[in-house]
């Protein structure tokens, strides 16, 4: 409707101006040809009195024309009168150069306009003499015929010197009655077209307007039957490359990424429920067994074994919980602080494992060079994971280093066991994701560790990545972005 309307209105404010602008032309093109004629008019009388010609001679076949004498009385005239509805007649005054409609002071050669409906029957223009008495004088009268409305005349005054009068005043005029009939019929046609025009443009506008705006429509409709259960449908896609077709495409792709996204959260509570289904089912056998045995059973073992299953549920549940807050949270926030990654690895490195960690703290250790902006808490967890799944895997040894390249800092950890293949080194970064599914839980763990690692890399940013260790097994490298050193102080 807007369109439409929008549509409607600047077609007719172009067609009324445009119709303006067009009357304005017709009427000064009309104008202009009758001026150039009563100049014309004006420049024989004139060329024939300079000549010595009488002036009955200078005005044959030169109608109407008025000659007077430079006291304003009247030598010679082709009689102007005018003729109304009821046979009356009427003068014009050519002379005083101010009609009935106020046409001005006339100077040589300058047009100007008179204006005869005024003027009452008999009356005779000062100036001008009683020519309507003397019809055979001179040509015959011009009559002009106003049908009751009022007449204009368009004349032209020019003084000439001539031998046989002295100084006199030439005056033509011509009616105008003909600019105005042209006028009015284009006038006429214009109010006609208009009315046509506009509603010829606005109903092209609403068909257009609606037939580019109906998959607007299609896609909403389909967009509102999309629901949680139905985020596998997509929205029609109309052909073209137009803003409505990149919109239905770009619609397409956020619905694929969110269904992707529902995915791996149906993913991640079915690997989550599974995983701390696990530890409570073995807390529950132990303890339902020892209560069945009774004083029989060997309390002791069956409690470090609840221990142990109570530990392994803390633990998955404290890479539940990072998980979900670096899912929801935005940024660090005020937590941040300056960490010395350098620091942290040294005190990681000096934790018992199975296998021994070592690391070589750099000579240059104790500055700002190793020290990132971040959360302490989950930047140690995220290299406690890394060791911890290096020490796992590792057949004699695991090595820290710490090393800065330009304005990041890298964490790099060695193990020299069987190493990650190529074709998975990304892939083990997903949450609940293990090489063997098969293997023991108490050695794969839940496959949260890594991905709690790039979590917390990524809220940092940063990133980490495997590839191959010099040492023969996996390395991993997480690499992080160091502060400007006025942001240390």
């Amino acid at each position: 409707m807007r369109i439409t309307l929008a549509a409607a209105l600047v077609t007719g404010a172009a067609v009324a101006l445009t119709g303006w602008l067009l009357l304005r032309a017709v009427e000064d093109t009309q104008t202009g040809r009758i001026n150039d004629e009563v100049r014309a008019r004006v420049a024989t009388v004139v060329e024939r009195l300079e000549d010595g010609a009488p002036w009955r001679e200078a005005v044959v076949d030169v109608v109407p024309v008025v000659i007077t004498d430079e006291d304003g009385d009247v030598i010679g005239t082709n009689p102007v009168t005018i003729e109304g509805p009821g046979g009356e007649l009427y003068q014009v005054p050519l002379t005083s150069g101010t009609g009935a409609g106020g046409g001005g002071t006339v100077t040589g050669g300058t047009p100007s306009r008179a204006t005869a409906d005024s003027f009452g029957a008999g009356t005779v223009a000062p100036g001008f003499g009683d020519v309507r008495t003397a019809p055979g004088d001179g040509p015959p009268n011009v009559v002009i015929r106003t049908d009751g409305e009022q007449t204009e005349v368009e004349y032209v005054h020019e003084e000439v010197e001539t031998e046989r009068y002295g100084p006199v005043r030439v005056t033509a005029l011509a009616p105008v009655d003909e600019v105005r009939r042209s006028v009015e019929a284009v006038a006429d046609g214009l109010w006609r077209l208009l009315p046509a025009l506009v509603g010829v443009v606005a109903a092209a506008s609403w068909w257009l307007a609606g037939r580019a705006l109906r998959p607007v429509e299609a896609i909403r409709a389909e967009a509102e039957a999309i629901g949680g259960d139905t985020i596998d449908r997509r929205l029609p896609e109309p052909p073209g490359d137009d803003e409505i077709a990149r919109l239905a495409r770009t619609m397409n792709d956020m619905l694929g990424r969110l269904e992707d996204s529902a995915q791996r959260q149906r993913q991640f509570v079915s690997d989550a429920s599974h995983e701390l289904r696990s530890p409570v089912a073995a807390i529950r056998t132990d303890l339902e067994v020892a209560l069945h045995e009774g004083d029989r059973a060997d309390w002791p073992t069956v409690a470090r074994a609840v221990l142990a299953e109570e530990s392994r549920l803390e633990r998955l549940l404290g890479d539940l919980l990072v998980l979900a807050s670096d899912d929801e949270a935005a940024s660090l926030g005020p937590r941040a602080e300056p960490v010395d990654l350098a620091d942290l690895a040294a005190e990681e490195a000096g934790r018992g494992r199975r296998v021994p960690v070592r690391f070589d703290r750099p000579a240059d250790a104790g500055g700002d060079a190793y020290v990132v902006l971040g959360v302490a808490s989950r930047l140690e967890r995220a290299l406690a994971n890394l060791v911890d799944n290096a020490a796992r895997h590792a057949d004699s040894t695991v090595r820290l280093s710490v090393a800065r390249r330009g304005d990041r800092v890298r964490l790099v950890v060695d193990d020299d066991g069987p190493g990650v293949p190529a074709i998975d080194r990304e892939r083990i970064f997903e949450r609940f994701a293990r090489l063997d599914a098969s293997r023991a839980r108490d050695r794969g763990g839940a496959g949260l560790g890594l991905a709690v690692v790039r979590s917390i890399a990524t809220r940092h940013g940063g990133y980490v990545w495997a590839d191959a260790g010099p040492l023969g097994g996996a390395r991993f490298t997480i690499e992080l972005p160091a502060p400007p050193p006025s942001k240390l102080r």
